[in-house]
Formats: C-alpha cells, sequence, structure tokens
C-alpha cells in the first residue's frame, strides 16, 4: 500500500474517484434513516405547552419569585404526583423494584417534563408524551400539584411560625396576668390606685387637717396613708409601666400571629396561567430531517474515513 501525504487535496482526489461509492452511500442513508425514523420504529411524541407566572408568593432568599417557583416544578413532591396518577413505570416500559429502575424513570422523566425560565421572568413548562392528549393531560396535573405544593408550603410554614407566636402569646399573658394581680394586690392593701393624683390629695388634705387638729385621729390615718403611698407608690408605678409595656407588646405579637395563621390556613392560586395546555395536532419528535441530515453526513464521513485508511495507509 502506498504512503502517501494526506491533506485536503487527498480528500478531493478520494470523493472524486470514488464518487459513485458516496452516492450510493448517500442514497442508502437517507433511505434507510427515512425508515427508521417512521412511526413503525419510533413512536412520535407530542407536546403540550403552559406558561405561567408565580403569584401570591414571597421570596425567602435572594432568588427571584420565578427562581423559587422552578424550584416547585422540580420537586420530587410533583414528579412522584405525575408518576403515581398516570403509571408512568408502566407506560414507559420500566420494571418497578429492579436494580436501577428508579433511576431509569427519572431520566426519562426529566426528558419529557422539562420546565425552563423565559428572558421574560415567566416559566415554561413542556411536556412530551405519544399521546398529545395525555401530554396536555399531564402538564395540567403539572400545575395543579405545583400549585397544591406551594399552598402546603406556605401552610405548613404559616402554621409553624403561628405556633411559635402563639407560645409567645402565652407567655406574654402569664406576665400580664401575673403583673395585675401584684398591682391588685398592692393597691388593695395599701389603698393605692394612681399614685400621683392620690398623692396630691393627700398632702393637702393632711395639711389642711393638720391646721385644722394636727393630732386629730384623721391626721393620723393620713399620716399613715401617705406612708404607704412613698413605701410602696414608687413600686406599683414601676410595676404599671411594666403592665402597659407588656400590653403592647403582646398587641405586637397577636398581630404577627393573626398574620402567620392567616397564612397557614389560605387557599388561593399561585400560578398565573399565561398559556395553558393544549391538546397538540402536530408531532415534536422525531424530526425526522435532523435524522435523517445526521445519519446522511456520518455516512458520507465513515465512508471517507475507510477509503481514506484503504488508499494511505495507516
Amino acid at each position: 500500500m502506498e504512503s502517501k501525504n494526506f491533506d485536503f487535496t487527498s480528500i478531493i482526489k478520494i470523493v472524486r474517484e470514488n464518487f459513485k461509492i458516496f452516492v450510493v452511500v448517500a442514497i442508502a442513508a437517507i433511505v434507510l434513516s427515512a425508515v427508521f425514523s417512521g412511526p413503525q420504529f419510533i413512536k412520535p411524541r407530542y407536546k403540550s405547552v403552559a406558561v405561567i407566572y408565580p403569584v401570591n408568593v414571597n421570596t425567602y432568599s435572594d432568588e427571584s419569585e420565578t427562581e423559587q417557583m422552578l424550584q416547585m416544578f422540580e420537586s420530587s413532591r410533583v414528579r412522584d404526583s405525575i408518576v403515581k396518577k398516570f403509571n408512568l413505570y408502566q407506560r414507559y416500559g420500566i420494571e418497578p423494584g429492579q436494580p436501577s429502575s428508579r433511576h431509569y424513570l427519572h431520566l426519562e422523566y426529566n426528558d419529557r417534563f422539562v420546565s425552563s425560565k423565559t428572558k421574560y421572568e415567566s416559566i415554561l413548562l413542556e411536556v412530551l408524551d405519544e399521546d398529545p392528549e395525555v401530554a396536555k393531560r399531564m402538564a395540567d396535573e403539572v400545575l395543579k400539584q405545583v400549585n397544591n405544593t406551594v399552598q402546603n408550603f406556605r401552610n405548613r410554614r404559616g402554621n409553624d411560625r403561628a405556633s411559635s407566636f402563639k407560645d409567645q402569646m402565652n407567655y406574654q399573658m402569664e406576665m400580664i396576668d401575673s403583673l395585675e394581680q401584684r398591682i391588685k394586690a398592692l393597691s388593695t392593701g395599701k389603698r393605692l390606685l394612681n399614685y400621683e393624683a392620690q398623692t396630691r390629695e393627700l398632702v393637702r388634705g393632711y395639711l389642711e387637717e393638720l391646721g385644722r387638729n394636727k393630732n386629730s385621729e384623721a391626721a393620723a390615718e393620713i399620716e399613715n396613708w401617705l406612708e404607704d403611698m412613698q413605701e410602696s407608690g414608687s413600686l406599683i408605678q414601676t410595676l404599671q409601666r411594666i403592665n402597659e409595656y407588656s400590653a403592647e407588646q403582646y398587641s405586637s405579637i397577636a398581630d404577627k400571629y393573626f398574620d402567620w395563621r392567616a397564612m397557614g390556613s389560605e387557599h388561593m392560586n399561585y400560578l398565573d396561567v399565561v398559556v395553558k395546555p393544549e391538546v397538540s395536532d402536530k408531532k415534536s419528535w422525531p424530526v425526522r430531517w435532523i435524522i435523517v441530515l445526521t445519519a446522511l453526513i456520518g455516512a458520507l464521513l465513515l465512508t471517507l474515513f475507510i477509503l481514506s485508511i484503504v488508499k494511505y495507509g495507516k
């Protein structure tokens, strides 16, 4: 076998010398790829498409609402619900319980259920199936399950936070009750109601009584009362201020509790569907011209490689 330098000129020479072979290979590749890409060998798949925007949701990190919602579309809860409802193991010809069966099911699912973020901050959902009616129903079910997943997530989070604030409210109420009992005991035992007003009136009454008769029983009683005021008045004032502050804190905590409790029981729509899933009347896969073109190019390159080896050696 002769050994020569192999370059672009050599390729042109091989093609010219074996033009008929290339023509035969090309025709064979086109015919075979057209036949084997037909519905008899490859079942056509139909696509159902939906475009949605997230609504009524709050972000919990640096992600946007769309990115956060996209995580819901890709969640295992949504996937498992679709697998169960449409019996995808049987539909995709995968034997459940076998080694790697779940792995292959997930690969098939990821190939047929595709969600992506668009440049307009919406989410594009594409569902493929051999039956266009089933593809449409699957897309509808995905949207339903995503909405349910978001709702369950928010309800659970709302109930958890509401429970936490409820505990704080109970603690705050116990503190308020304790303060009120202490204030009531001091007020009853020491006859204290309003420290500033009582002090002012008692001092005035005491001075008037002293002016009339400083040794009277009324003056002595007022003096004892003033001693009780001096002894316990500042304590009652402090307790009353703490009680007022505790009541304000209780009101603030109660507002948060009711907000989170509302989230824990809310039922609303979290998906604004711009494009609803429809039954497709045109197959989406396989694209036969791409298969034919790929087969043609591959066959011609393989033929060129074999002829080059035959002519120029290794």
